[in-house]
């Protein structure tokens, strides 16, 4: 709670102060004390919901002001064993790991694939740009009519509006790096 304070009374303070009103005025024209309204300026107190819309009436703002949008974190690091897993309904066998991916507001995701031979060989298109290093195993990617080999080492990138699909052709699984524009997930 005394974060909420804490931010919310420095938000008002910087309203108050760039409107050139002084705490006796947004008083007069709240109808609560200038006490009050100190307190809740250094985080001593954390006023109502209605009477944070009285505050924000006498600045002249809405509301929604005082409650800004948090920032997703510029920077993600992902450890071992901290990881989002993922499985599509599609293909039960095939294993996603979430690298990174800020949704809609990103310009791509990060995946980290492991396909079995069991995983379906299915055929797929999508909108935008794929692109994927292959860790371990190996298989082949069929891109309009057109085979790839995969080994270990290899990297392919395309536009993944064409006909395209994976097929593992090692014993044990084909593991692959995605960067998927845009983001997927």
């Amino acid at each position: 709670m005394q974060e909420v304070g804490d931010g919310l009374g420095r938000r008002l303070r910087a309203m108050r102060w760039s409107r050139g009103m002084t705490l006796a005025q947004v008083a007069e024209e709240t109808g609560f004390t200038t006490g009050y309204l100190s307190q809740i300026e250094n985080g001593m107190a954390v006023p109502a919901l209605s009477a944070l819309a009285d505050m924000a009436a006498a600045l002249g703002a809405d509301v929604a002001t005082f409650f800004p949008e948090e920032e997703a974190p510029r920077v993600r690091v992902s450890r071992a064993g901290d990881s989002r897993r993922i499985r599509i309904a599609q293909d039960p066998t095939t294993e996603y790991v979430v690298l990174a991916s800020r949704g809609s507001d990103g310009a791509f995701s990060a995946l980290i694939a492991r396909y079995t031979q069991a995983s379906d060989n299915l055929s797929s298109r999508h909108f935008g740009e794929r692109f994927f290093y292959v860790r371990s195993g190996e298989g082949h990617l069929e891109i309009a009519g057109e085979r790839y080999d995969l080994r270990p080492g290899r990297f392919v990138h395309y536009t993944s509006h064409l006909e395209h699909a994976l097929t593992v052709t090692s014993e044990e699984p084909l593991e692959t790096v995605w960067l998927v524009d845009p983001p997927i997930i």
